[in-house]
């Protein structure tokens, strides 16, 4: 329930009373009914207004009501075309920034297969030349060992 608090004075007592309930504005004490009876009607008179100056701010808007109300559909309209194209640039710098990883990526899996491409070949030549080496030794000492018998390689021997 609404509560308007409205000052009421009573021109016969002089005195001021304050009400919250529409239903009851005020008591006054007064010895004459006339006084009550014009204060109802007083009263009534008032809530007949304020129910009245309801009922005209719910008229029809005027060209200046809609000349704003699509001013402020317009200002949503552009801060959400404005939040679009904010997160369209965030968009393409995080595209820029992705190409730019494949890129890197690219060069360092070519660098990578470049490198590794070389360090196989650099452990097959490592075993070919460990298996030649071995060879060669093996193949000196045993001519050494044929030409000089007498002559011994190994100190355990």
């Amino acid at each position: 329930m609404w509560s308007i608090y409205l000052p009421v004075t009573c021109d016969y007592h002089h005195c001021c009373s304050y009400s919250n309930d529409l239903g009851t504005i005020a008591t006054l004490k007064s010895e004459k009914g006339n006084e009550m009876k014009n204060f109802k009607i007083a009263t009534v008179t008032t809530l007949v207004m304020i129910a009245l100056s309801g009922c005209v701010a719910n008229k029809a808007p005027t060209t200046s009501d809609f000349m704003r109300m699509h001013a402020l559909d317009e200002k949503a309209a552009s801060d959400d075309q404005k939040a679009m194209a904010k997160e369209w640039d965030r968009g393409s710098k995080l595209k820029l920034s992705g190409e730019e990883m494949i890129k890197d990526g690219e060069k360092l899996e070519k660098s990578g297969d470049h490198d590794m491409t070389i360090g196989k070949q650099n452990i097959e030549q490592g075993n070919k030349d460990i298996t030649e080496g071995t060879k060669i030794m093996d193949e000196s000492e045993r001519t050494f060992e044929e030409k000089y018998p007498n002559l011994k390689l190994d100190l355990n021997r």
